[in-house]
């Protein structure tokens, strides 16, 4: 895996982020990629533009170049192709002799020669990994990084440097981060989620376990000890453990001294840091940054730089603009915890104006396992608007388990403030004759809401 060398890779399912984000790296490379997608997707120009070839329709054999050196694959696939050697893209790969890698098997080969720095937990990652890559790019360290979300600072969400460190967003799905090759690993939090792959919270935690173990007895685990199930984990690691979290048991904790006009300040032992975003969560993001910037030597100047300017990652609280009097705001927020805290962290950021939540689920077997936390999640809002549940991996039993009529009957036993549309552009409808000066609309999930703020934003 080296710089000098080009070779022609070909990645089926480009148009994912982790995808893209790996793209971006191995351009940084110098090497030269070809991919594949079942759908067109909003980045794609950004990618063509870089030079890189997107093919978009039906996976098919021919779309395989005969000179590929390399195939790599995403685990999306596994949903649909069993075994995934039947595909027929991988199987053209085979075929012409060139190696089959799945994403993550890469990225670990890519890592075993850096300081790999994986990030993983529930939520929190993408914030986490941007953090720490900008603040060691402003030490001068040249990392190189895999981020889950485009970061416009750095052009993309892959970024090939010729530093010692690799940051990686490490996904506990499909057990992928346990093909990471971590000399230190950050564990943000645990909870259940990805439970059409995992049985229950138990056998989360127990990959976790695996995870934090991979760590050498040299390297370091960073942990958030406000969190019980994080907690529960850390006798397994072999690598010098230090948490971080709000609880006096900790052994790095913060205290907050300021919060004003969605600021935050923040105090570290003796240094104080402040942030231009609101909410709790983001505090305990900065605070794995920091640990993990201080044990690679970055002085805590330039860490405070860097967390003073942070404007968020893409669809991290990313506020998109002002229209005719309304803000818009797009969050990835699809786990019942994070569209709490997001919720908490607007109604703080923008103190008596009105927050109408656009909301679409993602995945009807995740929504029926986590329906009452839903129904939880939105006394902060408004109101909530709530578009068709997007199926995504569901089996036929899945897709008549549970319904977004369902979903919307939860929150308004708890919140009281939840509407059903069928389509977005009802909700579009709506939103055109009933918004007023000074309201703020926020769109959270990980479906096709993202798609349907930008362009009703700019439509407006």
């Amino acid at each position: 895996m080296d710089k000098i060398t080009p070779k022609h890779y070909f990645m089926v399912g480009i148009g994912g982020i982790g995808m893209q984000a790996l793209a971006d790296l191995l351009l940084g490379m110098g090497h030269q990629i070809t991919g594949s997608n079942m759908d067109d997707f909003i980045e794609r120009k950004r990618l063509e533009d870089k030079g890189i070839k997107v093919i978009i329709g039906k996976h098919k054999a021919d779309n395989v170049p005969d000179n590929t050196d390399e195939l790599i694959y995403t685990s999306a696939i596994k949903a649909y192709f069993s075994p995934v050697s039947t595909h027929p893209e991988l199987m053209k790969a085979m075929e012409l002799g060139a190696p089959v890698t799945q994403r993550s098997v890469f990225i670990g080969q890519l890592m075993a020669n850096k300081v790999g720095i994986a990030v993983s937990g529930t939520h929190g990652k993408t914030t986490t990994s941007t953090l720490m890559t900008l603040i060691l790019q402003q030490a001068g360290l040249e990392p190189s990084a895999l981020i889950g979300a485009e970061v416009k600072t750095l052009s993309g969400a892959g970024i090939y440097g010729g530093g010692e460190q690799m940051v990686v967003e490490a996904c506990e799905y499909d057990r992928s981060f346990l093909d990471m090759k971590p000399t230190i690993a950050v564990v943000t939090n645990i909870e259940a989620d990805h439970l059409d792959y995992y049985k229950d919270l138990d056998e989360i935690k127990q990959a976790f376990r695996e995870f934090i173990s991979l760590v050498p007895q040299y390297g370091l685990v960073v942990a958030c000890g406000d969190d019980e199930n994080v907690k529960e984990i850390l006798k397994d690691a072999n690598a010098k453990v230090v948490t971080f979290g709000f609880d006096e048991s900790n052994d790095m904790r913060a205290e907050i001294t300021m919060t004003k006009d969605g600021k935050t300040q923040f105090k570290l032992l003796d240094q104080v840091f402040a942030l231009r975003l609101p909410g709790k969560h983001l505090i305990l993001d900065a605070l794995a940054a920091i640990i993990v910037a201080r044990h690679v030597g970055v002085k805590d100047e330039v860490i405070k730089t860097v967390l003073a300017d942070f404007s968020g990652a893409q669809r991290r609280f990313e506020i998109l603009g002002d229209a005719r009097g309304v803000t818009f705001v797009d969050d990835y927020a699809h786990h019942p915890t994070e569209i709490q805290a997001v919720l908490s962290s607007a109604s703080e950021f923008f103190s008596g104006r009105k927050i109408r939540v656009v909301f679409q689920a993602h995945q009807y077997s995740r929504t029926k396992l986590l329906i009452n936390d839903f129904g939880k999640s939105f006394v902060d809002a408004g109101e909530v608007l709530v578009a068709p549940i997007l199926p995504v991996r569901d089996s036929a039993e899945d897709l008549r388990s549970i319904s977004t009529e369902d979903l919307v009957s939860k929150i308004n036993l708890i919140s009281h403030n939840a509407k059903l549309f069928d389509s977005f552009a009802t909700i579009s409808k709506y939103l055109k004759e009933n918004l007023q000066d000074g309201d703020v609309v926020l769109s959270v999930g990980a479906g096709k809401n993202s798609d349907w703020i930008n362009d009703f934003y700019h439509q407006y």
